[in-house]
């Protein structure tokens, strides 16, 4: 899944600082959309993708007081004979600005795999606390982790750095996803990588890895990996 969608982002810069950004300032909301490519589909450190590429998309609606919906699709590949080829994300949140460094998101998201043989899909609670524009501390809870009937919890820290050269942009994060309940491990996943915006166009290359534990419960795609995407906003 997407993190946090370009229409909560715009919703939070036009809270907190009153930026001109007219497609979430005008009172009946506006639609914000984008089409993407990825070397390899990572969530939270483990390939969606059995390591293939994937073709991304979202379209998300946003209003001026900081609630918004959307949906995100991809391709995914998880096991052999399971019938689940797509993913696709619906969600509905509100995001605002606490005061001048803080900024807060609640998200509720269900994830759907159309067509599926195994029932992979659950619902997750996030909540995320933006410092600075610079920092992103992020809670996810579910009480039914990939359809397990079992309580899943993921703690993450992430963050971007603008670099002082060629308008590039250094990022990282560390997550803990605690599946004791619902897989008997819990896993640490981590990623650093660069990106820059070409016009319309976000390029990035990241590292992904996950800690032994990843590799257990994940197998092959809980390996590292080098992910190269292109992301281009409408």
């Amino acid at each position: 899944m997407q993190t946090l969608s370009k229409a909560v982002l715009l919703a939070m810069m036009a809270t907190a600082f009153a930026a001109p950004v007219c497609a979430v300032e005008a009172e009946d909301g506006a639609f914000s959309a984008n089409i993407g490519f990825v070397s390899d589909y990572t969530f939270r450190g483990a390939s969606q993708t059995n390591e293939d590429p994937a073709l991304q998309g979202g379209l998300d609606y946003g209003w001026a007081n900081g609630l918004y919906v959307g949906t995100w699709a991809s391709n995914v590949d998880f096991a052999p004979n399971d019938g689940a080829n797509f993913e696709i994300d619906t969600y509905v949140g509100w995001g605002t600005a606490l005061n001048d460094t803080l900024a807060l998101d609640l998200q509720f998201v269900r994830y759907w795999y159309p067509g599926a043989d195994v029932d992979y899909e659950y619902n997750e609670l996030l909540a995320s606390l933006t410092v600075a524009e610079a920092v992103t501390f992020t809670l996810g809870y579910s009480n039914d982790v990939f359809a397990s009937d079992e309580t899943g919890l993921y703690y993450a820290v992430s963050g971007s750095y603008g670099l002082p050269w060629y308008e590039m942009s250094l990022n990282g994060s560390v997550g803990y996803y605690d599946l004791d309940d619902a897989l008997g491990e819990s896993v640490t996943d981590f990623s650093f990588g660069l990106s820059k915006a070409f016009g319309p166009l976000d390029g990035s290359i990241t590292y992904v890895d996950t800690d032994s534990a990843g590799d257990r419960v994940y197998g092959d795609n809980g390996g590292s990996r080098v992910v190269l995407g292109l992301l281009l906003g409408l």
